[in-house]
């Protein structure tokens, strides 16, 4: 039940800042143009800056053969959830691995620790295209 605005994330040396993207998911530049062939990393926060739920605030809750649609060009493309982690939020790995077909990779934080002003996890939801409508 979640719509957002997907907008480009540019890389820099030190990785994509991401702050700013308030209610929007974030493609990250440097993975696959969302609908082509290859892995796509899309995020979005778990909560705003003012402690608000953000867009993925609910991405742990998906589970295998959930259905992700991307609307773009007059198209749909419908995606189907194949895993659910929860990792490190340095196994870059999980997030950004090559892949053939069609695939989307959506990631957010979890487990927000006060003392380090950072969090703990991220969740990785990787679903794979399976229809264009």
């Amino acid at each position: 039940g979640v719509r957002a605005d997907i907008v480009g994330v540019p890389q820099s040396a030190q990785g994509w800042d991401v702050t700013w993207l308030g209610q929007n998911a974030g493609w990250l530049e440097g993975t696959v143009f969302p609908t082509w062939a290859g892995n796509s990393v899309l995020t979005g926060h778990v909560y705003d800056a003012y402690g608000q739920p953000g867009p993925f605030v609910n991405l742990n809750r998906l589970w295998y053969g959930d259905r992700i649609l991307v609307h773009a060009w007059g198209q749909e493309y419908v995606y189907e959830v194949r895993s659910v982690q929860q990792v490190r939020p340095d196994d870059t790995a999980s997030i950004v691995r090559h892949e053939d077909y069609p695939w989307l990779t959506l990631v957010t934080c979890r487990g927000y620790d006060e003392a380090s002003n950072s969090y703990r996890y991220r969740i990785v939801v990787r679903a794979v295209q399976v229809e264009i409508r």
